[in-house]
C-alpha cells in the first residue's frame, strides 16, 4: 500500500540501509605454535602418525583371522601406512601390515614391544620398521614378501 497523501513523512519514518558486517580480514598465522601449511605438521617420533580415522584399522581386523597377539601390532602398522597415504586405513592395508612386520628385522610382533604392553610400545614398534615400506604400494610389498610367510 503506498502512502497517503495527507500522512506527511518524517526522516526517521524514511527507510535506511541495513548495515551488514565488513569482510573477514584475511587469517594469518603469527602466534608462536601456528602452523599456516599442511607441511608444517609434525609426523612420527613423539607425534605419532596423525591420519584420519585410524581406529578403523581394529574394524577391520575383526574379520580376520589374526590372531590377538598380533591384532594390536597390525592395526599400528595399518593406521601408520593410512596416514603416511593420506587416507584412512583400508582392508588391504591389513595384508601390508602383516608383509611389513613379516619384513621386520626384528620381529616386532614377537618382541616385548608390542602395543598392548606399555604407551611408548607403539612407537618403538613403528621406529623399528624401514619407513619406506609403509608407504610402498601393496604390489612391491607383496613380491618382498619373505619365503615361507604365506
Amino acid at each position: 500500500m503506498g502512502q497517503q497523501p495527507n500522512m506527511p513523512l518524517s526522516l526517521e519514518d524514511l527507510p535506511r540501509a541495513q548495515p551488514h558486517p565488513a569482510p573477514a580480514r584475511r587469517w594469518r598465522a603469527g602466534r608462536p605454535g601456528d602452523l599456516s601449511a599442511p607441511a608444517e605438521v609434525p609426523w612420527g617420533g613423539a607425534f605419532g602418525t596423525p591420519g584420519p580415522d585410524a581406529g578403523y584399522a581394529l574394524r577391520l581386523l575383526q574379520d580376520r583371522d589374526s590372531g590377538g597377539a598380533e591384532r594390536p601390532a597390525l592395526a599400528t602398522v595399518m593406521g601408520a601406512r593410512a596416514s603416511r597415504l593420506g587416507r584412512a586405513p583400508v582392508a588391504a592395508d591389513a595384508e601390508a601390515a602383516e608383509i611389513i612386520l613379516a619384513l621386520a628385522p626384528a620381529s616386532p610382533v614377537h618382541a616385548p614391544g608390542v602395543p598392548g604392553h606399555g604407551a611408548e610400545a607403539p612407537r618403538r614398534l613403528l621406529e623399528s620398521l624401514d619407513a619406506s615400506l609403509l608407504a610402498a604400494p601393496l604390489d612391491d610389498l607383496r613380491r618382498r614378501r619373505p619365503a615361507g610367510s604365506g
